[in-house]
């Protein structure tokens, strides 16, 4: 995961990560 990835959608990803 790259840090573009992150700014595109934070919350998705955040929760993903969560969620992992």
């Amino acid at each position: 995961m790259t840090s573009k990835e992150l700014n595109e959608e934070p919350y998705e990803v955040k929760i993903s990560c969560t969620v992992l």
